[in-house]
């Protein structure tokens, strides 16, 4: 009897869990930070401004964010050309999340909070100074208009979580 309970006990435990369990996994993602994700990947798939009834183009739209995709194809463009580095984007249907997939959904965490010092700091650190700018102006944009359609970013904890990288 005693097994049995705590069978349940177990079970009932798993349940709870967000997500699968395994480390770095995108299943334990909120749809908010999933809905980021998946337009980083898709963007780096395709490398353009998306066009009427790509995937990206029809993503934005379900979403009710369709006014948001130029803004988020800039904020792209601007860490394609203006990064320090290359950034890890994993293919669309890759379950991990990587390093940089993690840092450029907090910073639209950052953005949607309105903590501005640590996102520019962030930037700055990431990329070339002029595009740092870019991407700021756009991301917050692109929160924004994610926030107006109920997809809240929370931004990484501690004192507006410093800077990211």
């Amino acid at each position: 009897m005693e097994i049995v309970q705590e069978q349940r006990l177990g079970t009932a435990h798993r349940e709870l869990r967000k997500g699968c369990g395994r480390p770095g996994c995108a299943c334990a993602l909120p749809l908010s930070e999933r809905f980021v994700l998946w337009a980083l990947r898709q963007w780096q798939q395709d490398r353009a401004l998306p066009r009427e009834g790509s995937t990206l183009h029809r993503g934005f739209k379900v979403a009710g964010v369709l006014e948001a995709l130029p803004d988020f194809a800039i904020a792209m463009d601007a860490f394609l050309f203006g990064a320090r580095r290359a950034m890890e984007i994993h293919v669309p249907a890759c379950s991990n999340v990587s390093h940089d997939e993690a840092v450029l959904v907090a910073l639209c965490g950052l953005a949607q909070a309105d903590h501005d010092g640590p996102l520019l700091a962030s930037l700055d650190i990431m990329m070339a100074p002029t595009a740092s700018r870019v991407a700021a102006i756009r991301i917050k944009a692109f929160a924004a208009a994610l926030a107006a359609a109920g997809l809240r970013i929370a931004p990484p904890a501690g004192a507006a979580a410093g800077r990211l990288n």
